[in-house]
């Protein structure tokens, strides 16, 4: 029996919006209720609105970044999550809504989509990658320094609500070297 197929399938807003904002509703749901055990915060207080508005708001900018790319990810058929990468600037870019459903990690999916965008960035000139993420998601923050990331500071463009910054993780790969870090 031989193992499923990964595919990474890139997004178009007027195809996918109801799987897109599915599964940013399922990244975020699990995010905000993260924040509460961890950090003590509401949703209101991390976002300043509820979470429905907070989707809606970024939906487009974020699964449809302009000078980046945003994919779906299926596993034999079925969808499993997605991710994307934006550019901030013509040399820096940052990672987005890395997300796979909780039923299908650790199968190889999130270093086939990170390695995807890693070489989506080199292709589209970017110099440098920046991620921001939260302090309880340690296996993806593995999954990152596989691939090359190191902890920085923030930087300019960062989703996360400044107020949050501390005690957040920041990390960035450096792409003006070697072609494949992970």
């Amino acid at each position: 029996m031989s193992p499923a197929r990964i595919t990474l399938r890139p997004s178009e807003l007027a195809r996918d919006r109801s799987a897109l904002r599915q599964l940013n509703s399922e990244y975020m749901s699990w995010v905000m209720g993260q924040l509460q055990q961890h950090l003590a915060l509401s949703t209101e207080q991390a976002l300043g609105m509820p979470l429905d508005d907070y989707i809606d708001l970024h939906l487009d900018e974020i699964c449809q970044p302009r000078g980046g790319r945003f994919y779906l990810v299926y596993l034999g058929g079925e969808l499993v999550g997605m991710g994307g990468l934006r550019a901030l600037t013509p040399e820096l870019g940052d990672l987005k809504r890395i997300y796979l459903r909780p039923t299908h990690r650790g199968q190889g999916l999130g270093d086939a989509l990170v390695r995807q965008l890693i070489g989506d960035a080199r292709s589209l000139g970017l110099q440098r990658l920046c991620l921001d993420s939260a302090p309880f998601m340690s296996s993806a923050h593995q999954l990152y320094r596989r691939h090359g990331f190191r902890d920085s500071g923030p930087y300019p463009g960062a989703e996360v609500p400044e107020h949050m910054h501390p005690g957040w993780c920041f990390m960035t790969l450096d792409l003006s070297g070697s072609q494949e870090a992970g």
